[in-house]
């Protein structure tokens, strides 16, 4: 019984030391880390109230910036100012879990919303957006999709891809250390 088990151990040693068998161990590990590393979908401004391009007949009190994703405690900014770049805002921004809010206090006339945020994934996003109290406001992009989707971007900073290479060589390294102290130990063994 113990030359069958010797058999099936110097198998499986004979296997593993396969080329074949490492490239399709590392193309494997490389498709594992690219599903548990992929995004289903970006993170993104939800909702700005006032919202670009908005017209508004009463001032509001306060101007919220609420996203997708969540957002990073410690990375995040919201201010609003005047077309000539006077701020408005009277406190501080408040973070409440994926929206911020800052109070202001306004009066007729055109503003101007920015913000910038990092993401709990790394991700950054930040735009400028337009609203009017008791004024007309074009978006700041226009009537132009493209020009608007230009005035708001995106950073991702965790690309799946770039993850899933890491992780690739990871298992090559593993992979090339293992060979490295089979074959040592293979002439340490010898007489």
């Amino acid at each position: 019984m113990t030359t069958s088990s010797g058999a099936r151990a110097r198998g499986l040693r004979s296997a593993l030391r396969s080329p074949v068998a490492w490239v399709i161990g590392a193309v494997a590990a490389a498709v594992l880390a690219f599903a548990l590393l992929a995004e289903p979908a970006p993170a993104r401004l939800s909702t700005m109230d006032p919202a670009d391009g908005a017209t508004v007949t009463t001032a509001p009190a306060a101007v919220t910036a609420t996203f997708t994703g969540e957002l990073a405690t410690y990375d995040y900014h919201l201010a609003v100012a005047t077309e000539g770049g006077l701020p408005v805002t009277t406190g501080p921004v408040r973070l409440d879990g994926n929206t911020l809010t800052v109070p202001v206090e306004l009066t007729g006339g055109t503003y101007l919303v920015a913000y910038h945020v990092r993401l709990a994934g790394g991700a950054e996003l930040s735009a400028v957006t337009r609203f009017g109290v008791g004024v007309a406001a074009a978006p700041v992009g226009g009537d132009d999709p493209a020009a608007a989707a230009a005035a708001g971007h995106q950073h991702i900073s965790d690309d799946p891809m770039n993850m899933a290479l890491l992780a690739v060589d990871a298992v090559l390294l593993l992979a090339l250390a293992f060979a490295v102290l089979l074959r040592l130990g293979r002439r340490l063994r010898r007489p």
